[in-house]
């Protein structure tokens, strides 16, 4: 093993630390504005990881789109509404049963999903050029790029409805 490739072991094994940490901060702040920027911070992170793989494309997506672009619509949308800690508490209390529900079930999944990881990773996929991801994503799929930029404005008009006087 090279000293490039023991830097690299090291490198993700301080980034995946980085992002449990910041993403368990982003749960238990009790500020907003915290949350977001532990996002933020939490999906750069998730950048480097996508960057030590040589997945230079979604590295930049990442950093454009996620920690960017999202951050920036979340804490918007967290100004916008102006809900204080102690009513966010009202709001999600009658949805703590079905939200342990919920965990419970995609924890199962992901469990399962990792037991079974061997058989995933049994054949090696092939490289992929950034220019050929590119032409894919913007051609292929470029329904749902345009589906998710259309969710995210009525997330938008959303906080911006809930966001106005005399709004109960």
């Amino acid at each position: 093993m090279g000293s490039f490739a023991g830097g690299a072991y090291v490198l993700f094994g301080f980034l995946s630390v980085a992002i449990v940490g910041l993403s368990l901060l982003m749960l238990f702040s009790r500020n907003f504005v915290h949350s977001a920027a532990y996002l933020a911070a939490a999906l750069l992170c998730f950048a480097g990881v996508y960057a030590l793989l040589s997945a230079t494309f979604l590295a930049l997506l990442q950093v454009f789109i996620y920690a960017g672009a999202i951050t920036v619509v979340v804490v918007f949308v967290v100004m916008m509404t102006r809900v204080g800690v102690d009513r966010f508490d009202q709001l999600l209390q009658p949805q703590a049963g079905f939200a342990a529900l919920v965990v419970v079930v995609f924890g199962g999944l992901l469990l399962s999903t990792l037991l079974g990881a061997n058989a995933l990773f049994a054949h090696q996929a092939a490289a992929v050029s950034t220019p050929k991801l590119a032409r894919v994503l913007l051609t292929t799929y470029e329904a749902p790029f345009e589906i998710s930029s259309l969710i995210l404005l009525a997330a938008l008009v959303g906080a911006i409805y809930l966001a106005r006087e005399g709004h109960p």
